[in-house]
């Protein structure tokens, strides 16, 4: 007997359900990464008076996140690899978004580079992730979404 949700007789979605989903799931996660980068820059002022940053601090303070991608992005593919992409990408965008916290607990500038390194590393390694994720989704559909995905960012 087919299961009519389905589509199948097995209980399992069917192969064009399961690619609907991946690509919702990754659009999410998309929309998820915009989210949390806007919700940081809306925080940047508050940031600044909280640590009594000058301009020139602050400034400086916010090279690090930049800098915290540019060297974990390169292990985002091993991490990937070890544990499996959606599997990373769920424990590397808990962590970034855990990570959005701790600008406010930084008591002064040296505190700050340091959380907007952490803050950095696992933006960048998501960023890595969620993209291989919307490549491999691509790739099955057949069809090329990244543009609609990066419209969700």
């Amino acid at each position: 007997m087919v299961d009519a949700g389905t589509g199948t007789g097995t209980g399992k979605p069917a192969a064009g359900q399961r690619l609907r989903r991946a690509r919702v799931a990754v659009a999410l996660v998309f929309a998820v990464h915009g989210a949390v980068t806007g919700s940081f820059a809306t925080r940047v002022p508050w940031v600044q008076d909280h640590t009594d940053a000058s301009a020139g601090q602050l400034g400086l303070a916010l090279a690090f996140p930049a800098i915290g991608a540019s060297v974990a992005m390169p292990l985002a593919g091993w991490v990937s690899h070890r544990f499996g992409a959606r599997t990373a990408l769920r424990g590397m965008l808990a962590l970034w978004t855990l990570s959005l916290t701790l600008p406010a607990l930084a008591p002064n500038l040296v505190a700050l580079c340091g959380v907007l390194l952490v803050y950095g590393a696992t933006a960048g390694m998501s960023d890595v992730a969620m993209n291989a994720l919307g490549v491999e989704t691509e790739e099955r559909l057949g069809r090329s979404i990244m543009s609609g995905l990066h419209g969700m960012w």
